[in-house]
């Protein structure tokens, strides 16, 4: 077999047949192709690698230290909604870990953190996900259920805000010009509706599985568990720049969603789902039908 001829100045290598037959015997190659081939192969470790990042789920026990969140008192006893986000937050991080992400939470203890400080604290880990939990409340004791929410910021004083804030948290320096200002809020706007839609996708995603969940233990309609994903500006929720959504897992004034929370049972169930979900996020897209008949409110 003729060697081939390469370009002038440059002498062709010969590669013997090496395993599984993958170069002809006596093949010849040039350094330039030789060149080429360890640069396909080193963009191709290049994605391997980026490809084995851990994903990071940042979880954010709602309040905390003298921010008690809702609580419920019958003169015999007393539970703050801070305590079961901590717990639940803890229960969650399990599950995840078990499923191979790493997994912080904003405050491990009872402590106050306050509201810019827990995206801020996702921001500088670079997290994929972050996630706030949190209990709801109501005079009307028969209202159950669970809720999901994603960021609203659809009004001019509300992305007004979010700038602030955002330039409160990530600059060293108070942005005082309105010119500075509006560059804040042009390139806060531009992340947060890269976030949007993956945003939803998760609320989605974490709805479901916990409405299956829940309604099981209660042995209703789907349906009479379900509020829905619904937008409001929360405020723990502004300035993340990744998907993030806040989840009210039940009532604390309601006796079914209290006796649910409190029980080891109950936040394996409520755990489990979110977990899962966040599972289901990382591995693939909602089907379309699916995302489709989740209505945002």
């Amino acid at each position: 077999m003729k060697p081939k001829t390469c370009p002038s100045g440059i002498h062709p290598i010969s590669l013997k047949e090496r395993a599984r037959g993958l170069f002809k015997k006596h093949h010849y190659f040039c350094r330039s192709d030789l060149f080429f081939f360890l640069a396909l192969l080193f963009l191709a470790l290049s994605s391997s690698t980026r490809a084995a990042v851990p994903f990071r789920v940042v979880i954010d026990p709602g309040h905390g230290g003298a921010d008690e969140g809702t609580v419920f008192n019958d003169g015999t006893r007393r539970i703050a909604e801070k305590d079961l986000t901590l717990k639940l937050a803890h229960k969650i991080a399990r599950q995840l870990e078990r499923r191979g992400f790493e997994v912080s939470l904003t405050r491990e203890k009872d402590h106050e953190v306050p509201l810019p400080n827990r995206t801020a604290f996702a921001n500088r880990l670079k997290a994929q996900v972050f996630i706030s939990i949190h209990m709801n409340a109501t005079s009307r004791t028969s209202a159950e259920g669970v809720e999901t929410f994603i960021l609203n910021n659809t009004t001019d004083a509300s992305s007004r805000r979010l700038a602030r804030l955002e330039n409160s948290v990530i600059s060293e320096t108070p942005l005082e010009s309105p010119e500075d200002m509006d560059v804040a809020l042009i390139l806060k706007d531009l992340r947060l509706d890269a976030n949007l839609s993956e945003s939803k996708r998760l609320a989605c995603q974490v709805q479901r599985n916990l409405v299956i969940s829940t309604s099981r233990t209660r042995h209703v309609p789907q349906a009479h568990r379900n509020r829905g994903v619904k937008q409001a500006l929360f405020h723990v929720l502004l300035g993340a720049d990744m998907p993030s959504i806040l989840v009210e897992a039940g009532f604390l004034s309601n006796p079914y969603d209290r006796a649910l929370l409190l029980s080891e049972k109950g936040q394996y169930f409520v755990s489990s789902a979110v977990a899962n979900a966040v599972d289901q996020f990382r591995r693939s897209p909602m089907k379309r039908s699916a995302l489709n008949s989740c209505k945002i409110n």
